[in-house]
């Protein structure tokens, strides 16, 4: 049976410009730095009332933070897809891979079969009374040329012909 590794598949490499833009801005904020940086500016925004500009109740300030939320989900989308494509073409890989080691099984299994059926048609061909005379033949010659070998180590080696 032909053994191959499982490879998971990679990001394409000709990902173009808006994957990686997304994908940076979505690992950006997913993490606390991001966090940090808004309750920092929240804080000064609100500190100074929007350095003058903004009236109660942070009319501008509430339009941004709705912007942002707006932009930053469809950045989540985005690579939320890429990942559940990248999932998908590994899972097809994956039941690729499954299916041919189960096709391979029972071809094996198959063939483990024919094996057992062929090797049954031969015993029941063997015909045993005809097999034990020949095997007793056999056994009588084994046991002839082991006596003329001893018999060779016991003259020295040498042999009629030979002097």
């Amino acid at each position: 049976m032909q053994e191959t590794s499982m490879i998971t598949p990679a990001a394409p490499a000709h990902e173009g410009l808006e994957q990686r833009i997304s994908d940076a801005i979505t690992s950006f904020c997913g993490k606390m730095l991001f966090v940090y940086v808004h309750i920092a500016a929240f804080t000064v925004w609100i500190a100074t009332k929007g350095f003058g500009q903004d009236s109660f109740p942070f009319n501008f300030l509430t339009m941004a933070v709705s912007l942002e939320a707006i932009f930053l989900s469809t950045f989540i989308l985005i690579s939320q897809n890429r990942q559940q494509a990248l999932a998908e073409a590994h899972n097809q890989m994956v039941q690729n891979r499954l299916q041919q080691m189960l096709n391979d099984v029972i071809g094996d299994e198959k063939l483990d079969i024919k094996n057992e059926e062929m090797i049954n048609r031969l015993l029941q061909r063997i015909d045993v009374e005809r097999v034990q005379p020949i095997a007793a033949h056999v056994d009588s010659i084994a046991a002839c040329v082991a006596r003329i070998e001893a018999a060779l180590n016991m003259s020295g080696g040498k042999t009629p012909a030979a002097s």
